[in-house]
């Protein structure tokens, strides 16, 4: 079971030391990947009611990769509606070049209408610019000369040079717990991370609800079934989900092992871990240090599964 870490920005954990430390006790510690959210222009009501401080996730994970030399750099999630694909094709390739080829682009279509409109991006069009936008990033880093109408843009005789050193490009995994998404996920994808919701959360995330192990397991079964209805292997498909509290976790390490097992057992690969919500860079990054064995476990978790 490969464990990534989404990184801290709040509580003094997002200024420049900050930043290093997390991301070298992170990859001191045995995480396999880390990740920033995408949230560009977000209403001061979705803040003040739950949400959270974001970078630009691309220029975080730059940063994260001069410091670094092992773990996995992801998106968690890069919303595609939110930019041209061209330029996101740009952005993405160097960011995949700088960092030695370790970007993993998880992406998704969002969710918070007021962000598109401060965009000004459609909302009521964002699966239509994701599946246009899906089909640029896979075609345009493996032609020499690209051309495409687009629904806004045309792009004749376009060129991304340099392009990322991944081939045929990096690793996309689709976001999402509805059909849509893990259909994108068997045609477009190499991941699939749906999230554990159900009930308020998923309608204000505007995502189909998994509540439960067995939710989980039926998704799995139709994303390997549409997997193999695209002529593709289904054991090539990670599936990564989140898994909460990283200081939870180090609290009853033999409970997180036995629920990443059973997680292994359904067919999940990947698992998405977090600092506590509201704690300092002092304690987040105490939380990293002493997580190696907990990661040991974790990583012998799908072996035993």
């Amino acid at each position: 079971m490969r464990l990534h870490l989404e990184m801290p920005i709040a509580q003094g954990c997002g200024d420049r030391d900050a930043t290093l430390r997390l991301a070298l006790a992170a990859e001191d510690a045995g995480f396999d990947g880390l990740a920033y959210t995408d949230h560009p222009a977000p209403s001061r009501k979705w803040l003040e009611r739950g949400g959270h401080e974001t970078f630009d996730p691309f220029a975080a994970l730059a940063f994260c990769a001069a410091a670094t030399t092992r773990v996995r750099l992801l998106t968690y999630l890069a919303v595609l509606p939110y930019r041209n694909p061209l330029l996101l094709a740009k952005t993405v390739a160097t960011v995949d070049r700088l960092s030695a080829g370790r970007l993993t682009l998880v992406v998704g279509s969002g969710y918070l209408r007021s962000e598109f409109a401060a965009l000004g991006r459609s909302f009521d069009d964002r699966n239509a610019l994701v599946d246009e936008t899906l089909d640029v990033l896979t075609r345009v880093w493996t032609v020499d000369r690209f051309a495409h109408q687009g629904s806004d843009f045309k792009a004749i005789d376009v060129a991304c040079e340099p392009g990322p050193i991944q081939l045929p490009h990096p690793p996309i995994w689709i976001g999402g717990n509805s059909q849509m998404s893990r259909a994108r996920a068997a045609r477009h994808a190499v991941g699939w991370a749906p999230l554990f919701a159900s009930g308020a959360f998923a309608e204000k995330v505007r995502t189909a609800s998994i509540a439960s192990l067995d939710d989980l397991r039926d998704g799995i079964a139709d994303l390997r079934q549409r997997t193999v209805d695209a002529g593709r292997d289904p054991d090539t498909v990670s599936v990564q989900v989140d898994v909460g509290d990283l200081d939870a976790a180090l609290a009853e390490p033999d409970a997180f092992a036995d629920r990443l097992r059973e997680l292994g057992c359904l067919g999940v690969t990947d698992a998405m871990l977090r600092t506590a919500r509201g704690a300092g860079s002092a304690e987040a990054i105490d939380a990293l240090e002493r997580s190696a064995p907990l990661l040991d476990r974790a990583h012998a978790a799908a072996v035993n599964s």
